[in-house]
């Protein structure tokens, strides 16, 4: 494997770590261990998501002028970790903070996101037509990795078999996944080399201002076709999994141990179906990919909210979960495809503004379900139904999506 690319899919399996950490662990000691509603959490998300879309139209266009990434992609990291260190030392250490550790997460996955702003585009640097779904793949895939080895390293901290300092408990898997980010991302942050590009249309950069630049992106059909259905899909997706650990625990009642494994199981075979259906999508089309992939969800959704039989649902999300890292590879993939040439980076940050949208409007859902049917098995089960529903809208308009055959 390219160095280059090695590195840059090792700046995403660091980052997964510390996400899936805190998306594990986080919502659960705020809801079950300090007592306060679901919907704080996914308010913190909304916020994140806010902060984000508020901010990205400028800075792309910077990106997209200069062609250099690594450099803002070290100052968000930077802050990224000392404001996820920050909540982690919060939960260790104190229980009557949490509106405090509330509020620092949202920066924090304000900080976070912001760093994917410069780290996506690297993409197009990396690969070229011929390959990107499978270089898209290769860092997804070691995204799920990480995951599933964040999830595992975190377990003894979680269950009280290590402790650090604080109380024993969730907070001690918050506290070791912060250096376990820096640590891995530091071979991107210090050893990778940003090339050079031939071209940089700066004069077509220089006279386009924030609204213009939407209508130059969005009149690209296929494109734009394209992040309205990952809206709807992403909605889906991404909602769900921010609220899985809750799922399992309303609707299953499973315990942490089980819910820890399980999500293992799911991240591992996520990490093996992203570089598969890369490799796939170069050869078949990249959407034809994305759309069976689709499909299966939208199986796979109902017959989880329907079942009550654990072993089948461990089934179920086994099989999502292979199908759950390919979506992130190829419509990654996609984006690079579509884009114009002269507004790679700006096209990415509409591509992830279309993400955060997701997990602004999909939360909202989520919540309005909750209070309507209540915060227990039932209104886990038809939250989930309701998050079939925006994938399904996701795919039909994927339909509309054109792109050239595959070489």
């Amino acid at each position: 494997m390219n160095r280059r690319i090695f590195y840059w899919g090792l700046y995403d399996f660091a980052n997964s770590i510390v996400l899936v950490a805190f998306l594990f662990y986080f919502s659960q000691w705020l809801v079950e261990e300090q007592g306060r509603p679901a919907w704080w959490y996914n308010v913190a998300l909304v916020a994140a998501s806010l902060l984000f879309i508020l901010s990205t139209p400028m800075l792309s266009r910077t990106i997209d002028a200069t062609g250099k990434k690594l450099r803002g992609l070290r100052i968000w990291t930077g802050i990224a970790l000392l404001s996820l260190g920050s909540v982690a030392v919060i939960a260790a250490l104190s229980n009557t903070l949490d509106v405090l550790a509330t509020m620092l997460y949202a920066f924090s996955m304000y900080a976070y996101l912001m760093a994917f702003l410069y780290f996506t585009p690297m993409l197009s640097d990396l690969s070229t037509p011929e390959n990107r779904a499978r270089v898209s793949g290769i860092g997804q895939g070691m995204n799920s990795f990480g995951q599933a080895v964040g999830l595992i390293l975190t377990l003894p901290f979680a269950i009280g078999t290590i402790t650090l300092f604080g109380d024993p408990g969730r907070a001690q898997a918050l506290l070791i996944s912060v250096p376990l980010f820096g640590l891995f991302a530091l071979p991107l942050l210090a050893l990778y080399r940003e090339t050079e590009h031939a071209v940089i249309l700066r004069t077509a950069r220089d006279s386009v201002n924030p609204l213009s630049l939407v209508r130059i992106i969005l009149a690209h059909r296929p494109l734009a076709f394209l992040f309205l259905a990952y809206f709807f899909f992403s909605d889906a997706l991404l909602t769900f999994t921010n609220n899985f650990p809750l799922f399992l625990e309303k609707v299953f009642h499973s315990p942490d141990t089980i819910k820890a494994f399980l999500t293992i199981g799911i991240l591992l075979l996520a990490s093996i179906g992203a570089p598969v259906f890369g490799c796939i999508a170069d050869r078949i089309g990249h959407r034809k990919t994305l759309v069976m992939i689709l499909l299966g969800y939208m199986v796979l959704f109902p017959a989880l909210a329907i079942t009550s039989y654990f072993p089948l649902a461990i089934l179920i999300c086994l099989i999502a979960g292979f199908l759950f890292g390919p979506v992130w590879g190829i419509s990654r993939a996609m984006v690079a495809q579509l884009a114009p040439p002269e507004f790679i980076a700006s096209s990415f940050s509409y591509y992830i503004i279309a993400e955060r949208f997701a997990t602004f409007v999909g939360p909202l859902v989520w919540v309005a379900v909750l209070m309507r049917f209540g915060e227990g098995e039932l209104g886990y089960r038809l939250g989930l139904i309701a998050m079939g529903v925006l994938g399904a809208f996701g795919l039909a308009i994927l339909g509309r999506v054109k792109e050239a055959s595959p070489a």
